[in-house]
């Protein structure tokens, strides 16, 4: 896979952000609004990381063929 870097940083911020905001409070059943709060903040944090993350692969992909392009010339 090409993006693994990208997979990787938006499932670690899932996760961090999940448990930073207080998803522990998954035992309590009365606190469904605030762990379901925390899953989407967790879902927006990750998709944030991820696109970012891809973002600077392109730009270090473009880079790398801008300097082939001219090595070869």
């Amino acid at each position: 896979m090409r993006h693994q870097v990208a997979l990787w940083a938006g499932f670690a911020s899932f996760f961090g952000s999940l448990l930073a905001i207080g998803a522990i409070d998954i035992l309590n059943p009365g606190e469904r609004a605030q762990f379901f709060g925390a899953v989407f903040v967790a879902v927006v944090t990750a998709g944030t990381i991820y696109s970012k993350q891809r973002l600077e692969d392109a730009k270090a992909e473009r880079e790398a063929e801008k300097a082939k392009r001219l090595n070869r010339e």
